[in-house]
């Protein structure tokens, strides 16, 4: 059976759009291989969750007795109150990791394994010889790639008094120093020393005296939610409010009432997910995130 999924790898391709322009490849398992590799993702995370390092907060498990969560929330904490935030960004995170790089993963001390086993391995969780964007275990696989580079920039951090955190290809480094061009230099060496590549057009450094954000979150004093996406939430809720929910879903996606696209059901489940977000940073008994929750549940069946 794994060989015929081997040897006929079942993935759907498709193209999502980006944030900030421009269109995302998606290669999405399917079938009898989308399982096996769900099988294998829960093996290797369990294994990862042993030896991950602490500066990493995404594509992580929470195992039941485990009280410190990883999450975008979490990882913004670290850089909380400080003078300078650097934000970079790894460009093709998953596509830049080759089938090579992961075949050298799993012979390696780390999983030991024999070379037929390893090159199985790799052929079931690669495609077109690289990381698939949309395969169950491309996040886990990432985070195991990533280690000897955040064991890198976590020890270049502790010895120039910066505070690292990543998460996916998220990285951020803080401190209540200037960042010297030394340091700068030095953090994107090790970056393409290990075989990545940063995306120059998400590079920056944000100092308090604006706004500073990691993974989305506002760290300037606290963890908390930006205005823009406070402001959209209420608007939201008003025209769910004010027009009843055809109007307001048919306004906010920008199409016609009578869409036969379900676009109500897109609407209150986005909505909604805004709102635990607010919940999720501010924490569940904030009054702005309790106000904007009962608004919601009034208004939703409108």
């Amino acid at each position: 059976m794994l060989s015929d999924i081997i040897q006929n790898p079942q993935y759907t391709t498709y193209r999502i759009p980006k944030k900030r322009g421009g269109w995302r490849a998606i290669c999405a398992p399917q079938g009898d291989l989308k399982e096996v590799q769900k099988r294998i993702n829960k093996w290797l995370k369990a294994y990862y969750q042993r030896i991950k390092p602490d500066c990493v907060f995404g594509f992580t498990c929470k195992p039941k007795n485990e009280v410190r969560y990883c999450n975008i929330v979490k990882n913004a904490e670290p850089h909380v109150g400080k003078r300078f935030v650097l934000n970079i960004d790894l460009e093709n995170f998953f596509p830049n990791i080759s089938a090579r790089v992961i075949l050298k993963l799993f012979r390696s001390k780390q999983f030991n394994l024999d070379k037929g086993t390893a090159i199985g391995l790799t052929l079931l969780l690669t495609y077109q010889g690289k990381l698939p964007t949309g395969a169950p275990t491309s996040p886990v696989i990432s985070n195991f790639v990533c280690i000897p580079l955040d064991t890198a920039l976590s020890d270049f951090s502790d010895q120039n008094k910066l505070t690292y955190t990543r998460y996916a290809d998220d990285l951020t480094f803080s401190t209540d120093h200037p960042f010297t061009q030394d340091n700068i230099s030095a953090i994107c060496q090790l970056i393409r020393q290990h075989g990545f590549h940063i995306n120059h057009r998400k590079f920056r450094i944000q100092s308090s005296f604006g706004r500073q954000t990691v993974t989305g979150i506002v760290v300037n004093r606290r963890v908390n939610v930006n205005r823009t996406r406070l402001k959209k939430i209420r608007a939201m809720i008003h025209d769910l409010k004010t027009n009843g929910l055809a109007r307001a879903a048919a306004k906010h996606f920008n199409v016609q009432e009578n869409d036969e696209r379900d676009v109500n059901f897109l609407f209150l489940k986005r909505l909604e997910g805004y709102i635990n977000f607010v919940g999720q940073v501010r924490g569940k008994e904030d009054m702005y995130y309790v106000k904007l929750k009962e608004d919601y549940i009034l208004n939703k069946d409108k």
